[in-house]
């Protein structure tokens, strides 16, 4: 029995303990306004101060309803006299009227939460007039699918800008348009030498590396003597080719001493037993024979005797010859890459710009042409005077009602037709306006009517609508028309204008005759 008291006494301390051991925080909170009109704004914050952070345990839970977090903004710490300072801000609304409570939606761990009174907050509502205003029914749902057009014209753009400056490359590169014209020959002795110095001795290492070594020694040397000597040497072999050079050195037209023919009949000795007999000479050999070849290329040269005047003139002609070929070619590239270029240039234009408006701007548009003239005409007509602006003077027509003006005909993209008669409001319209249409060919004839007002401020009615027209060549076009109808100076006034559907410069050019409609004072 006295242990179990003694038990429950150190239990009951323990409680105790835990409990006068924790702090108790205050947490204050306010707002900007205590009354909002459903969906408004309210300025919340809450605040408290502890001594230290290594310590706290804390979390933030949603607001009770109705309140909901319009913006949530990041948490403030301050610190001052010892003392942190947490604030937590947010701006609240609410979506339902009515009178409610905000509390700060905060738990501490391990801690007592000492809070001060709640902000009581007045939700109204807003008036909606439902009497004098018109409410219409709430329009289904369009579907539609998603727009991908000209997702490729940056891209075609890119390509388009790397294909041109590639070609401009190229043709600078290849054709040497911005260099010297001058062509530059190098001598077939030049050509040899460097051949033979660039020539690899180190990988000789056996009997097949010898060979192709020796190979591309003689065939140097035979190139070098086609070529500047002038004599078969390519398919002859060593003996034939050191005749030919004595035959040459007999008739004077290669000063060759025996020396050097005498070494180059060496090398092309030792060339023929690596070739056939599978000789293997050593690289000692093989770079003393490619020194020698050296020295005979260059004995050779000496006694090439001087051009004559005729050789020289010849060789001048071949020099203009290849001047003039590169001059074709330079010519030829650069109008197949003018080409390109405007190709590429003419596409790109019709990615971004439209086919219609690069064909309207390179090839011409009749219609655009008239929009853009600064030739139009302005001018008055009937007996009931009407002023008018178009592209060219309206022709005046037969007619048994009033006196009539047109411009153009239903054949051309837009027409204009003009009455000025006396006035008679017996008369129906919309009924007279549909037999003119009529009677010009037209077929499916929809009409609507609405009030009208012009830039200088005239206001007057307008029956407007479209139609199918058969054409000369027997193709159906879509037509829209606008019909209005003044009256003033003691008549009627009636303005006609038909348009092709979806032309904008004849749509452009109506809207602007429409707006230059004017009355003269009397």
């Amino acid at each position: 029995m006295l242990k179990f008291k003694f038990i429950s006494i150190i239990i009951a301390f323990s409680f105790f303990t835990k409990i006068y051991s924790q702090s108790v925080i205050n947490v204050e909170s306010k707002a900007d306004t205590t009354s909002i009109k459903v969906g408004e704004k309210i300025k919340y914050e809450f605040s408290f101060s502890i001594d230290s952070l290594s310590n706290l345990s804390f979390e933030i839970r949603n607001f009770n309803p109705p309140f909901e977090i319009i913006e949530d903004f990041q948490m403030d710490t301050l610190y001052s006299n010892n003392q942190v300072s947490i604030i937590k801000k947010y701006h609240l609304t609410s979506f339902e009227s009515g009178s409610y409570s905000i509390t700060p939606p905060l738990i501490i761990r391990d801690n007592i939460i000492k809070l001060n009174d709640s902000i009581v907050i007045d939700i109204s509502t807003v008036d909606v007039d439902t009497v004098s205003k018109k409410f219409f029914d709430i329009k289904n749902i369009i579907p539609f699918s998603k727009n991908n057009d000209g997702w490729w014209k940056k891209y075609f753009l890119i390509i388009s800008f790397i294909s041109i400056m590639f070609l401009l490359w190229i043709l600078y590169k290849n054709s040497n348009f911005f260099g010297s014209n001058e062509i530059k020959l190098t001598p077939p002795i030049e050509k040899a030498i460097q051949a033979l110095q660039h020539l690899d001795f180190e990988k000789l290492s056996n009997q097949s590396d010898y060979k192709l070594y020796y190979s591309k020694l003689t065939e140097i040397v035979k190139n070098y003597l086609e070529e500047d000597v002038k004599m078969d040497a390519i398919e002859s072999t060593s003996d034939e080719l050191i005749e030919k050079l004595k035959l040459l050195k007999g008739a004077g037209k290669l000063d060759i001493d025996n020396e050097t023919l005498k070494n180059f009949h060496s090398v092309l000795s030792n060339a023929d037993l690596v070739k056939f007999a599978k000789s293997n000479p050593g690289p000692e050999v093989a770079i003393r024979d490619k020194k020698i070849l050296e020295t005979v290329l260059v004995d050779t040269k000496e006694a090439i005797p001087a051009p004559t005047e005729e050789e020289l003139l010849k060789s001048e002609k071949y020099l203009i010859q290849i001047r003039k070929e590169k001059n074709k070619k330079l010519i030829i590239n650069f109008l197949k890459f003018t080409l390109i270029g405007v190709f590429v240039l003419i596409s790109s234009s019709i990615a971004f710009f439209g086919w219609e408006e690069v064909k309207d701007n390179v090839f011409g548009n009749k219609t655009k042409t008239l929009l853009e003239s600064k030739d139009w005409v302005t001018s008055t007509y009937g007996a009931y005077p009407i002023t008018i602006s178009s592209p060219d003077v309206l022709i005046r027509v037969d007619s048994e009602v009033g006196q009539s003006f047109e411009f153009q005909s239903l054949e051309n993209s837009f027409y204009v037709s003009l009455i000025t008669k006396p006035a008679n409001n017996d008369e129906d319209l919309q009924n007279i306006l549909l037999n003119h249409l009529k009677e010009k060919g037209a077929l499916n004839i929809l009409s609507q009517q609405d009030e009208f007002v012009l830039e200088n401020g005239i206001t007057t009615v307008r029956y407007f609508g479209s139609f199918d027209y058969i054409n000369k060549e027997g193709n159906v076009v879509k037509k829209e028309y606008s019909n209005l109808i003044f009256f003033e100076k003691g008549g009627s006034q009636t303005v006609t204008c038909i348009i092709d559907r979806n032309n904008k410069y004849a749509s452009q050019i109506i809207t602007r005759l429409k707006n230059s409609i004017n009355f003269k004072s009397n």
